[in-house]
């Protein structure tokens, strides 16, 4: 994860969470799958499922669900990834 900026260009901490989008990215990479072909899997549309690799979107219940169906991990896991990480974000934005 690079490093985080605030608006005029101060330098923040690294955040210590990583957004679960890039968890997700690692796993189909992993896997050999087409990420046009993924994002049709799971309901997205293949700009929104870039999105959520970069952190622009957030992994729902509704998301996660079809991640369990679709890759057989846990709705569970990828909710926790994402609860984790919104916290920590928080935080960060509070030292701005």
């Amino acid at each position: 994860m690079g490093n985080v900026f605030d608006k005029e260009g101060n330098e923040l901490r690294t955040p210590i969470a990583f957004h679960p989008g890039e968890f997700l990215l690692e796993e189909i990479e992993e896997r050999g799958l087409k990420k046009t072909e993924f994002a049709k899997s799971i309901g997205l549309l293949p700009g929104n499922l870039s999105e959520l690799f970069k952190g622009k979107r957030h992994i729902n219940a509704r998301i996660a669900v079809k991640l369990e169906h679709v890759l057989g991990v846990s709705a569970e896991y990828w909710l926790g990834l994402q609860s984790a990480y919104d916290p920590n974000i928080a935080r960060e934005l509070e030292h701005v």
